[in-house]
């Protein structure tokens, strides 16, 4: 039993130590494979997942301690299907197994060193690495395991990314290579996502460098970063990918760069960027998926950013405050927009919104900028050497419509704008403060403006229509303009221009002043058939040293110290009108070679002018005072006056219209025919101190001067042909000669004109009129003054009149080599002594008839009908010579012994001295010039036959009585002057006060007291 036991015992020894040896064997066994088999795994475990997405790999080393958790993975290399080539150095792991017991997947360590990686972008712009893709749908397999994933540390150091973004459109594909010369990240958890991650990682492109040092919160729910970015050199390439998730398609240029980031992410709200620093962007380009192209040779920026992207699916905005620094700026969009700007520098705040189909940038602070250009292909164009905004700029780039908005003040120097074909505009400095717009499209460009302008050296042109210019100009309103296939500008509010000048294309005319200003509007519109613009004006005018000048001949038409215009309404060309015109200081046809003008005037008064389909011409009143008229003629015709009639008729027509862009055509009667001028005078008074006449044609030169002119015209109105038209003319001629007129004229009544007027003259000298009898005889005139009446009507255009004449003390300058023979060989000298007799007067009585325009008169062969008709009644007559002289003493000394009984009359409500008394007081003249030492005393007087002639039946007695008061002493006034023209010193005629009578039977008078010392 015991040995049998023993046996026992010993065989179960035996089996104990046989399955310890097997045991331990089997151990040993399994710890060699577990020490010599994992780099065998792993390698086909890599090698299988890796051909599984057609990656040729070679794998070098494989160190894996499965007791340790260590893994490395040496000298990899693979070839991807596309034929990529990616190498990897060294990559080493370390697991902490523990963790595995909490299904966390916890790599302690992480190291890649010496990687070269090709990173591709596909066309939906997933990422691949070696053609394995990065799907989000792996991620969001994982996110939904069980299992967590962590990194206790990450390094990296010398890795390359080799980048290819796709071709898109027009825009080439991508290539980048992007190196990591070293890269570090603390640890991070999944299951621990708000842990926060220091990072240090260094990108080296080329020859440049960017750096992130930091802490990273990437897997928490709001993913953050607060880093610190330091950039030398970088090239922005690097960050293609970035820029198109952003809508930016091209991006290039280096970047030196000193920020703090702070960046946080969520689904909702999407990536948000604060950066505060200094940033430089030197060679910048940038182009949008909209193709908005910007480059730049500098951006730099100091200041606070703060971007969003992604957010509600939008590419994102940004707001920045802080220092922008531009040097060759230039936005281009095809088709669309053209900017340049040499340089431009910015400091303020700022938002811009990126998106697909537009790009706003709105601004707010101070901007100066120098070499600005501004381009719309077809629309626009704007250009400055130096401008400034202190205010908001907005700048919308859509692909439908780029817009322009600014609020505050804005100054430039030497800008010009101008709409192709349309209009253009420059100005050597302009200071503007208000709000302006500018939309840019394919259809057109619109602008509207509201502010104050001041500018210097404007020159603003619209193609084949006018020219406008002016040194300095001032203007407070708003303006509305649209470039269409039409030019449409509308503009309200007051504008004062100092030395404005126009030019109207076709028409040789040029409008200029020293000061002008306009309060209204002003507006060329499209009509209702959308094929013309329409101009219409509204408002108040002023001008000083204003001048309408006829620019053929260099001279003014009209021009005028001051001017003012009240309610002017121009509605097209079919109507153009104001209510009321004040001017001073005017000239009107002014000469071209002296100061002188046809007309110099005080004052000129219009009220309510109408012009309607450029010929019908209406004007209620016209008053001109203070009238100089000068008037010449010459081997050319009337001086001037023919000077501007030439230029006229020689002239373009003053319809041209720029192609497309003229305003309402010219009026046309229904047949089509250019539509006749009519006129419609209500009212004109002209008043002035002196006129002149010089007739350069004669030798010698005849020159009549005259003053205190009143001409007064009613009722003219050539619409209605045959109605009348009223007038009174006076003006005294010379030293003592006096001319009136009245009556009334149809000047175009059909089949003639017809008429009906009186006109007196008195004591006119004859002496100026030299030239025109020496012109007709050969003969000058020393002496002698004329009195007349004339008497002249006409209907139909057939004259008929008598011209009632007295000449007195007529003389003829003394010719020792010239001998005027009249008739049956007697000498005119001899002739004229015939003639005047004893009383020294010549009369004659000339028919006037004829037609209008071929009158049966002659002033050249007048003195020579008068000397004729003169000779043959001396030569008939029953008196001698010496009988002719004894009559004159007689009635001469008969004269003075009855000369206070003896007095003038005159006819009721008329001044001028009547034929009767022309020898009467013809006497009177020669006995005062053979004795100096008399003396004549007058006194007027006015009757109540006068009342009714004057229409003075309706006046108050108070204005009744200074009208004839006035009358009497103008009837004096005419007794000096007649008496004075026949060589009577007007000192020796004394006047006394005029009296106004009130009985009935009193005639109109004067009467004469002669005092003989």
């Amino acid at each position: 039993m015991t040995l049998k036991a023993q046996t026992n015992d010993g065989m179960a020894d035996q089996r104990s130590a046989r399955w310890a040896l097997i045991a331990a064997g089997a151990l040993c066994v399994i710890a060699a494979v577990l020490i010599v088999a994992p780099p065998y795994v792993v390698r086909y475990l890599l090698q299988d997942y890796l051909s599984s997405y057609g990656i040729q790999a070679r794998i070098g080393n494989i160190d894996a301690n499965i007791f340790t958790g260590q893994l490395r993975i040496n000298d990899v290399h693979g070839q991807g299907p596309n034929g990529d080539q990616a190498r990897i150095g060294q990559l080493a792991l370390n697991i902490d197994y523990l963790a595995l017991f909490d299904k966390h997947i916890d790599l302690e360590r992480v190291a890649l060193f010496k990687a070269r990686l090709p990173v591709r972008q596909s066309a939906d712009q997933g990422l691949q690495v070696l053609g394995i893709p990065l799907s989000s749908s792996q991620s969001k397999k994982q996110s939904q395991s069980a299992w967590g994933f962590g990194v206790g540390d990450a390094e990296l150091a010398d890795v390359v990314l080799h980048y290819r973004g796709p071709e898109r459109k027009n825009r080439p594909a991508i290539v980048q290579q992007v190196t990591v010369p070293q890269a570090s990240a603390g640890r991070f958890a999944t299951w621990q996502p708000n842990q926060s991650t220091p990072i240090n990682l260094q990108l080296a492109v080329a020859d440049g460098q960017l750096k992130l040092k930091g802490h990273v919160s990437p897997l928490a729910p709001k993913r953050g970063a607060q880093v610190k970015l330091t950039a030398q050199r970088f090239p922005m390439p690097a960050l293609a990918p970035l820029a198109r998730i952003a809508g930016w398609q091209g991006l290039s240029g280096s970047l030196d760069a000193h920020q703090d980031l702070n960046l946080s992410y969520d689904a909702k709200q999407g990536l948000n960027l604060d950066i505060k620093g200094q940033t430089r962007w030197q060679q910048a380009h940038v182009t949008t998926s909209g193709d908005t192209r910007l480059d730049s040779q500098r951006l730099a920026w100091d200041g606070q950013t703060h971007l969003t992207l992604w957010e509600g699916g939008q590419p994102g905005h940004a707001e920045a405050q802080g220092k922008l620094d531009i040097a060759a700026l230039k936005i281009r969009r095809p088709n669309q927009l053209h900017f340049i700007q040499n340089s431009a520098r910015w400091q303020g705040k700022a938002n811009i919104s990126l998106a697909d189909q537009a790009t706003r940038l709105t601004t707010h602070g101070d901007l100066t900028a120098t070499g600005t250009t501004l381009e719309s292909p077809g629309w626009l164009s704007l250009s400055s050497d130096q401008e400034s905004l202190h205010g908001q700029l907005n700048l919308s780039f859509g692909q439908e419509q780029s817009v322009i908005d600014s609020d505050g003040r804005f100054t430039a120097q030497s800008m010009s704008f101008a709409i192709p074909n349309t209009v253009s505009f420059g100005t050597q400095t302009l200071d503007w403060h208000g709000k302006a717009s500018t939309a840019l499209s394919s259809v057109g460009t619109h602008i509207l403006t509201d502010g104050s302008l001041t500018g210097d050296g404007l020159d603003f042109k619209v193609p084949e229509t006018m020219q406008v210019s002016a040194d300095h100009v001032d203007w407070q309103g708003n303006t509305r303009m649209l470039s269409a296939i039409l030019f449409s500008r509308v503009a309200d509010g007051r504008l004062i221009a100092r030395n404005p000048r126009v030019e109207i294309a076709g028409t040789p005319t040029g409008i200029s002043a020293d000061r002008f200003s306009f309060n209204g509007q002003y507006a060329e519109r499209p009509d209702t058939d959308n094929d013309q613009l329409r101009l219409t004006v509204t408002g108040n005018a002023a001008g000083r040293d204003f001048a309408v000048t006829n620019t053929a001949i260099d001279a003014p038409w009209v021009d005028a110290m001051q001017v003012q215009a009240d309610d002017i309404d121009i509605n097209s060309l079919n109507h153009i009108g104001f209510d009321t015109l004040k001017a001073s200081g005017v000239r009107m046809l002014g000469d071209t070679n002296t100061n002188s003008a046809v007309l110099q005037a005080v004052t000129m008064n219009a009220d309510q002018f109408a012009l309607a389909d450029l010929g019908h011409y209406s004007l209620r009143k016209l008053v001109i005072g203070g009238a100089n008229v000068h008037t010449r003629r010459d081997a050319s015709g009337m001086g001037v006056i023919s000077e501007f009639m030439q230029s006229m008729s020689g002239g373009s027509s003053s319809g041209s219209q720029a192609s497309g862009q003229g305003s309402s055509e010219p009026a046309h009667n229904s047949a089509g025919q250019q539509s006749s001028s009519t006129f419609v005078l209500d009212h004109l008074q002209l008043k002035g101190p002196a006129l002149a006449f010089v007739d350069t044609t004669m030798s010698p030169a005849v020159r009549i001067t005259g003053s205190n002119l009143d001409f007064t015209l009613d009722g003219l109105n050539t619409a209605s042909p045959e109605q009348d038209a009223s007038y009174q003319l006076s003006a005294d001629i010379g030293a003592y000669g006096h001319f009136d007129s009245r009556g009334t004229i149809a000047p175009l009544a059909p089949g003639g004109p017809n008429m009906d007027l009186n006109a007196w003259l008195r004591s006119l000298a004859l002496a100026p009129l030299s030239g025109y009898l020496d012109a007709a005889m050969g003969r000058k005139i020393a002496n002698g003054a004329a009195d007349g009446t004339l008497d002249l009507s006409a209907s139909h255009g057939e004259l008929k009149g008598e011209l009632d004449t007295t000449i007195a003390n007529f003389r003829l300058a003394n010719s020792a080599t010239k001998q005027t023979d009249i008739a049956f060989g007697i000498s005119m000298n001899t002739a004229l002594k015939l003639l005047r007799g004893s009383d020294d007067l010549i009369n004659f009585d000339t028919k006037i008839v004829g037609d209008v325009t071929n009158p049966y008169f002659s002033i050249n062969n007048l003195v020579r009908e008068a000397v004729l008709a003169g000779l043959r009644t001396a030569l008939l007559s029953d008196y001698s010579p010496v009988g002719l002289l004894n009559n004159a003493k007689n009635k001469f000394l008969n004269l003075f012994r009855s000369v206070e009984d003896r007095p003038a009359f005159f006819a009721p409500g008329k001044h001028y001295v009547q034929p009767d008394d022309r020898k009467y007081l013809t006497l009177i003249a020669k006995g005062m010039t053979s004795h100096p030492d008399w003396t004549l005393h007058i006194a007027g007087q006015a009757v109540p036959a006068d009342t009714k002639p004057m229409n003075l039946d309706g006046a108050t007695a108070a204005e009744r009585h200074a009208r004839l008061e006035a009358l009497a002493r103008k009837r004096q006034g005419a007794i000096r002057d007649y008496l004075a023209a026949r060589n009577v010193n007007p000192d020796r005629i004394l006047a006394s006060d005029p009296s106004v009578l009130d009985s009935t039977d009193a005639r109109p008078a004067v009467t004469f007291s002669l005092d003989k010392k």
